[in-house]
């Protein structure tokens, strides 16, 4: 589908430059399936595919280029209007123009001159100032890659944008090489563009920057130029059934609605995309219940006894729903305790959860790591320390919750007694001296006697030992002693007990 602006009644003047004037717009390759608009293109001002035929199409309107048309065998400098390109023997592609299912399509099929420079000049005029435009057109090499021993000349082109008074040079784009492919493959170039708004007509002007030589030679198809309508997006919400009306405009349900805001023809037209929010507010009925000292919440409002409730509330589309509450209270309760409150160091105490609700209750006791069951209703604990456990309680069934604490107190170990005094005459009474303990204390490891001037008299490592009054298996005089013992407690930790005791014979 060549540039053939002369078919019958696709062809006049006014469409003629209206198809060259994108060319004169920055150009760059995108995707067939790209939009640059950055809204969206709008309802084609001009969309040229050169019309089809089974044979050579007719030439363009004469002023246009400066090219020879030709319907026969290739030369440099002419063009073509043609259904295919293998016109050229090896050195052209077999290929169909860029829409080969519309059968017999032409396209623009250009062999380049020998010289670089123009070959192409057209006035477009009766454009819309201030407008933004997309537009698109397709090119290909259509030299093969074996032509020219490999070595063909790419082309290169550059689209010229000028003003038509004084020809100063207002945008240009070169496309840069076209490099050859291993089959015929078509390119999408495109822009978007906005007049001044004081400007309706522009020269465009192409140039051919690389030499006819040995290639150079392309085809272009399709061209298009579509408004760039802006696009506008609403949201609204619709709360009852009546329908809703925003500008004089009737959107009787939910949905996604489109709209064209006409503009000046071919000029302003823009997109109004409204989406419509289906807010309509049913009645809700809540049918729960409430745990022993909790309270439900309907919006900002809080209910802390059973009964039937009915609200209104805002939703979050700014609709009005009513809420019907039906709330009820369930059976829980729980407590926990110890089978001893206090006890001594290293020993063990149950502590007794008990309590009831809709489903079986579910225990989790902390810390665990000195229970024999974390997960039951009465576990058993050997402490050391005092101990603050917690038990959280649940319901199976309603997921009513409680957290009780139960502490076990062990006091600290004060039950450590030495006698002041002592008599090792061998009478069968008081003839040693020891330290005495209760159940807090695990052993006597080491027990010291010192004389009144330090002198260390008598020293055993041997657990829970006594003093017999002697040194070094010479019996000491009476008199004042002093001693020091280091006990090992049943929470792990030692201690130094200190004291004086009285030897009496």
């Amino acid at each position: 589908m060549a540039i053939v602006l002369s078919y019958g009644e696709k062809a006049n003047d006014k469409s003629i430059m209206r198809i060259w004037v994108f060319f004169l717009l920055l150009i760059l390759p995108f995707r067939a399936a790209a939009q640059l608009c950055e809204g969206e293109p709008g309802a084609a001002a001009l969309s040229e595919g050169f019309g089809q035929g089974p044979n050579f199409g007719p030439p363009l309107p004469s002023g246009i280029t400066s090219y020879s048309y030709n319907d026969g065998s290739p030369q440099a400098g002419t063009y073509m209007v043609t259904n295919r390109t293998q016109l050229n023997g090896a050195n052209w592609h077999d290929g169909l123009d860029n829409t080969p299912d519309d059968g017999f399509g032409y396209m623009l099929l250009f062999d380049a001159a020998d010289t670089p420079g123009e070959f192409f000049s057209l006035l477009i005029d009766e454009l819309c100032p201030g407008t933004r435009y997309e537009f698109s057109a397709y090119i290909t090499n259509v030299v093969t890659p074996s032509a020219c021993g490999g070595e063909s000349t790419e082309p290169s082109i550059r689209f010229e944008l000028r003003d038509p008074e004084d020809d100063e040079l207002l945008e240009s784009l070169s496309t840069g090489n076209l490099p050859t492919t291993p089959i015929l493959s078509w390119n999408r170039f495109g822009i978007v563009f906005t007049l001044p708004e004081d400007q309706d007509a522009v020269r465009l002007s192409i140039v051919n920057f690389a030499p006819g030589d040995c290639g150079n030679d392309f085809a272009i198809d399709d061209i298009s130029l579509r408004i760039c309508n802006p696009v506008r997006e609403q949201t609204a919400t619709l709360c009852t059934s009546t329908p809703l009306i925003i500008d004089g405009r009737e959107f009787p349900e939910p949905g996604i609605y489109r709209d064209t805001l006409p503009g000046a023809p071919f000029c302003n037209d823009s997109i109004l995309i409204t989406e419509i929010i289906d807010g309509i507010g049913d009645e809700v009925l809540l049918d729960t219940f409430l745990c022993p000292g909790q309270a439900f919440a309907v919006g900002d409002r809080w209910y802390d006894k059973p009964g039937f409730y009915t609200d209104t509330l805002l939703s979050s589309l700014g609709c009005d729903s009513v809420v019907q509450l039906l709330l009820s209270t369930v059976d829980f309760e729980a407590s926990v305790q110890a089978s001893q409150d206090t006890i001594i160091a290293g020993q063990s105490v149950q502590l007794q959860g008990s309590g009831g609700g809709v489903g079986p209750l579910i225990w989790s006791w902390q810390p665990d790591n000195v229970l024999d069951c974390s997960d039951c209703p009465e576990p058993t604990a050997t402490l050391f320390e005092t101990t603050n456990f917690l038990a959280t309680v649940r319901d199976s069934l309603t997921g009513c919750t409680d957290t009780l604490e139960q502490r076990v107190i062990i006091p600290p170990c004060e039950d450590i007694y030495a006698p002041t005094g002592f008599s090792p005459n061998g009478d069968g009474r008081n003839d040693t001296f020891e330290i005495f303990f209760g159940p807090c204390v695990q052993e006597v490891l080491q027990l010291e006697v010192f004389d009144r001037w330090g002198g260390l008299v008598f020293r055993s490592r041997v657990p829970n030992d006594t003093w017999n009054g002697q040194r070094a298996g010479v019996p000491c005089n009476n008199g004042l002693y002093v001693y020091q013992a280091v006990l090992a407690l049943k929470d792990g930790t030692n201690r130094i007990w200190r004291g004086s005791v009285q030897l009496l014979r």
